[in-house]
């Protein structure tokens, strides 16, 4: 085992610690574990008609809800979702962007609030792969939420044939998925590494451990408010246990690398990085109107603030939480049922939902 490997795997033993440790819950703030099936006899989704995509979904959902423990689960189409609906379910997660374009023939199966970003298990059909079962769950849970989609996996595949090679293990639509098929992905929150002008050399220090690092939204989306999806880059040639303890040691690794930027942070006090959380809190109490990314950018320095002591008397609040409550969609959902919002709209109940969630009542002698 090399030097690198070594690294990543010195923490393995705080596995339970780490889990339960509301403080890292605001670095590590979801964990996903995902992996991708195709019922064999039928073509890729790319390829196939509507008829057998009509017949995938129609199969899926018949042999999913023919189990007795598949109880307080939905089943959704997607093409009787609204637009904001479909957005809202981007922006928590349960699914993505991709089951939202061409539409026709797509359906997801969901337990948990999608109103809510808490735990939730999703299993979305005919995107990319026929079956794309998730299991997310808030902090760091990467054994419990690997678990959750494998006892789905092993219900249906009693009843379904999944296609598999024996050199290749599970065959999927795009190649960096053959093997295990499982993807392990966290959302993690680091504003001291990136304030601490760290952030290159943590980027690059995970993409030589095969990890991918993007924006909050995923593949190809920008970096909000300090926040990044982490995932592993390879499934084939890797047993799960192989891959979901990697994962583990390297979320260890990267808490306590932020909480060593913080502290650093804390001691040396830079006059710059305080300007930058007074210039957020601001913003956050007088603005009119927040856009959902300038909100998260000014809420992240604020969040910074109060881990490293620099603001005070402010109500400690979930980021995570609020990321959800602040979407475009989730307010349109929630408050534009009756009227139809402007952006402009939204943009002010989104500053006015800041302020009466975190500063009202709290912002004295700061």
């Amino acid at each position: 085992m090399n030097e690198q490997n070594s690294t990543i795997y010195k923490n393995k033993s705080r596995r339970v610690k780490a889990a339960n440790n509301i403080d890292d819950d605001q670095i590590i703030l979801t964990t996903r574990a995902r992996i991708a099936r195709n019922i064999a006899g039928f073509r890729f989704s790319s390829i196939n008609n509507e008829t057998e995509k009509k017949e995938i979904l129609d199969l899926v959902k018949s042999t999913f809800f023919s189990l007795s423990r598949n109880k307080g689960y939905s089943f959704y189409t997607m093409n009787k979702l609204s637009k904001t609906q479909r957005k809202l379910l981007v922006e928590r997660h349960l699914i993505s962007y991709e089951m939202t374009l061409k539409i026709s023939g797509k359906g997801f199966i969901l337990r948990g609030d999608s109103s809510e970003m808490g735990k939730a298990i999703s299993i979305m059909i005919n995107e990319e792969d026929h079956l794309r079962i998730q299991s997310i769950i808030p902090g760091l849970n990467i054994y419990r939420s690997y678990n959750e989609v494998m006892k789905i996996e092993k219900d249906l595949e009693k009843k379904l044939n999944f296609s598999y090679d024996k050199n290749f293990g599970y065959l999927t639509a795009c190649p960096t998925n053959l093997g295990t098929s499982l993807r392990v992905s966290v959302i993690v929150h680091l504003p001291a590494i990136v304030v601490s002008s760290k952030i290159e050399d943590f980027i690059k220090k995970l993409s030589k451990i095969n990890c991918t690092i993007r924006g909050y939204f995923g593949e190809n989306s920008e970096v909000l408010g300090n926040l990044f999806q982490i995932a592993n880059q390879v499934s084939l040639g890797k047993y799960e246990d192989q891959i979901i303890d990697e994962m583990n040691a390297i979320c260890l690794n990267i808490i306590d690398e932020e909480k060593n930027a913080k502290d650093f942070l804390r001691k040396k006090k830079h006059e710059n990085i305080e300007d930058s959380i007074f210039r957020s809190y601001g913003m956050l109490k007088y603005a009119k109107m927040l856009s959902f990314g300038e909100s998260l950018e000014l809420l992240s320095m604020l969040r910074l603030g109060l881990d490293i002591d620099v603001i005070k008397n402010i109500k400690p609040f979930d980021f995570h939480n609020l990321i959800g409550i602040l979407g475009d969609s989730n307010i349109l959902a929630s408050y534009g049922k009756d009227i139809k919002l402007k952006i402009e709209d939204v943009d002010k109940i989104r500053a006015s939902l800041i302020r009466e969630r975190i500063l009202k009542g709290f912002d004295k002698n700061v």
